[in-house]
């Protein structure tokens, strides 16, 4: 997670959220048109300031479409009031649709799920991504109670797929 709170445009979203989900390092791979990842997480509230650890979550994910190669990247969820963060707690699948292009460290991509778009994010370097598109001074923006951000590790892929998230919720 320190990942992400070093990110600027995401401070209101730390501030602001009930609680979040983060995923340190997810793999992920494929060849032609299958591809999978898989990895785990931390899952938080965030009141008055402070993070609470308060259960573990699976990702798993499947995606179909032209893919190539692999990559490891980390995922944070955030969850925008109690309701949502139960209704994630509940177990939830996620469609998306990503086109992307990783090489080793340097990444450039962009996400559009039914839990709404990503800013564009581009680096070197897992830290010298940063994310784009968002005003920090705003009030964060949730689609279906949830924002989701990723950054990439590092690997060599390249993907224009659709695919689904599934979150085993391990309380």
């Amino acid at each position: 997670m320190d990942t992400f709170r070093k990110q600027e445009t995401l401070k209101p979203y730390f501030d602001q959220s009930y609680g979040c989900a983060a995923f340190s390092s997810i793999a992920k791979g494929g060849i032609f048109f299958v591809g999978g990842a898989y990895g785990t997480g931390t899952i938080y509230t965030l009141l008055d300031g402070n993070s609470t650890v308060v259960g573990k979550v699976d990702l798993i994910q499947a995606i179909a479409g032209w893919v190539l190669g692999g990559e490891v990247y980390s995922e944070i969820v955030f969850f925008a009031n109690e309701s949502d963060y139960l209704r994630f707690m509940a177990g939830n699948f996620e469609f998306s649709a990503d086109a992307k292009a990783v090489a080793l460290t340097a990444a450039v991509g962009a996400k559009a799920t039914t839990l709404g778009n990503q800013g564009v994010q581009m680096g070197l370097t897992a830290d010298d991504t940063q994310v784009r598109g968002f005003n920090p001074m705003e009030k964060p923006e949730y689609t279906k109670g949830m924002k989701v951000f990723t950054l990439s590790l590092g690997g060599l892929m390249y993907q224009a797929t659709v695919g689904g998230q599934k979150f085993n919720i391990k309380k």
